[in-house]
């Protein structure tokens, strides 16, 4: 493990002392665990990203595409059967890959 300093004003000094006082951790284990969930939440960023672009490219090579209201349905009716042994049918895409013919909704007037 290496060692690293870090040059902090007085004030910041004093803010990450009490909040880690309110923890009851110590100072170090407090800037710790911030630094960790810094890593981590722009890791879960990064791949979140990515995923949003692989979700987008899929799309444009013809993939599937759900109306959002269907996939809202979808997982409340999820979230309901939880614990029950109940099967929740996938939406159907609107466009793509396994949509059928006359299916996209149209617009309410």
């Amino acid at each position: 493990m290496s060692t690293t300093s870090l040059k902090l004003s007085d004030e910041l000094k004093q803010t990450i002392q009490h909040f880690a006082e309110e923890d009851r951790v110590s100072a170090h284990a407090f800037m710790l665990r911030a630094l960790e969930d810094e890593v981590r939440r722009r890791r879960q960023r990064a791949e979140f990203l990515s995923d949003a672009q692989a979700a987008a490219a899929d799309i444009d090579a013809g993939g599937p595409v759900y109306a959002a209201e269907d996939v809202f349905e979808w997982l409340h009716a999820r979230i309901r059967a939880h614990g029950t042994d109940e099967v929740i049918p996938e939406p159907a895409p609107v466009r793509g890959r396994g949509a059928k013919p006359g299916t996209r909704r149209k617009k309410a007037a």
